[in-house]
């Protein structure tokens, strides 16, 4: 009888064992799961920005961080979508590679980007990591014009605007007085593409109408606790969306890559949408 109880407690055990195990597994499966979910769904979020001097609409897709590494299939889903979509003025926000070996995948998704027509760029810090030499070559081989302390005059539909850009300002690169030489800021559109929102502590910065930004990643890991860790450390005073600054609006994209860890949680990657528009 003894042996017998025995056994029924050791059967009983190994059921229990088992099922812990299969529970373990199916949390850890789950959590595997949201958090690729959070990492690799891209959203597409749309933007509204009103400017009395817009003629006709004008769409502008903003891309940043895109932190390319060994994930191809992560970057051909970006591609479809962005491929998907319609705009007249496509930006990129700098950080582009997380290693050099992945400039390779950075020149493949720009080849196959096909509204290519008015298509600028500028530095992220990462970026200074890399051959600036190497990363400036592949945005001129795909027609993108690199926007560093830079600004052009741009004829789109029937708006006249003033697209300019700055080194990163983070690494104090940045040149808001050059980026804006030779420009009539009072009589166009006046958009700006930094990496940082810090170009917002610049002189004269209200005479620009829209700032696009990333650098951020929206946090990437928006769990409170982190949050707060996250943000005292950083000093992010703008995290992601939309701030509107008396006469000048900020964009701060979530971006589409990751940097230090290699997840998002609460917090996916964006694709940004923007309609300038006099409605």
């Amino acid at each position: 009888m003894i042996l017998v109880n025995f056994t029924n407690k050791s059967e009983v055990l190994t059921k229990m064992l088992i099922l812990i195990v299969i529970i373990i597994l199916i949390i850890k499966f789950l959590a595997y799961k949201m958090i690729d979910n959070h990492t690799h769904d891209i959203e597409i979020n749309r933007e509204e920005v009103y400017n009395d001097k817009i003629s006709e609409n004008l769409k502008i897709l903003h891309l940043s961080d895109l932190h390319f590494n060994f994930d191809r299939e992560y970057q051909q889903e970006l591609l479809k979508i962005v491929n998907n979509l319609e705009y007249d003025l496509i930006v990129f926000t700098g950080d582009y590679v997380n290693k050099k070996q992945y400039m390779i995948n950075l020149k493949q998704f720009l080849s196959k980007i096909d509204n290519k027509e008015n298509a600028f760029a500028v530095y992220g810090n990462h970026d200074y990591e890399y051959n600036l030499d190497k990363l400036e070559s592949i945005f001129k081989e795909n027609n993108i014009n690199l926007l560093n302390n830079k600004g052009q005059v741009l004829k789109i539909k029937n708006n006249n605007i003033n697209i300019m850009g700055v080194e990163t300002p983070d690494l104090k690169k940045d040149d808001f007085n050059k980026a804006t030489e030779g420009l009539n800021l009072n009589q166009n559109i006046n958009i700006m593409l930094s990496h940082t929102y810090h170009i917002l502590n610049r002189e004269n910065i209200d005479d620009i109408n829209l700032v696009l930004a990333g650098d951020t990643h929206g946090g990437q890991i928006n769990i409170a606790f982190i949050n707060n860790i996250i943000e005292n450390k950083f000093e992010l005073k703008y995290k992601s969306g939309k701030y509107i600054l008396n006469n000048l609006i900020l964009l701060i994209n979530r971006g589409i890559g990751t940097s230090i860890l290699p997840f998002r949680i609460n917090c996916k990657p964006e694709v940004l949408l923007i309609t300038l528009s006099n409605d």
